[in-house]
């Protein structure tokens, strides 16, 4: 598997980033765990790690970056800063859910030219 996946990714370091973010974030507005979503995508391309000369820790900051986007009333982060902050839900829908995302853009948008450095 890792192989056939390194053979896609081969031509940028950049790919199996975004990749790793992706299916992260999609894995935590689906389930809801900022844990399960980014070692599930860290599991899923680590192998192609190697293969692409790819730095497994900048593919495991692309998975808690992915992991962190959309937090929402399935994630309990949500619910431990909602309770923190002292909002509303709703208050807490527009500022933390805005705020945490943002962060995991900006978090990926510096892991990629990371990853051609190192």
């Amino acid at each position: 598997m890792g192989d056939i996946l390194g053979g896609f990714f081969s031509a940028s370091t950049v790919a199996p980033l975004l990749v790793v973010w992706g299916i992260a974030a999609l894995l935590h507005i689906a389930v809801g765990s900022v844990t399960l979503s980014a070692i599930t995508a860290a599991g899923l391309l680590a192998p192609i790690a190697p293969a692409i000369g790819l730095d497994p820790v900048l593919l495991a900051l692309a998975a808690g970056a992915g992991s962190l986007f959309m937090v929402h009333v399935t994630s309990n982060t949500f619910w431990l800063l909602q309770s923190l902050l002292g909002q509303s839900v709703r208050g807490a829908l527009k500022s933390v859910t805005v705020g945490v995302s943002v962060a995991s853009v900006v978090a990926i948008l510096l892991i990629m030219p990371m990853s051609l450095l190192f």
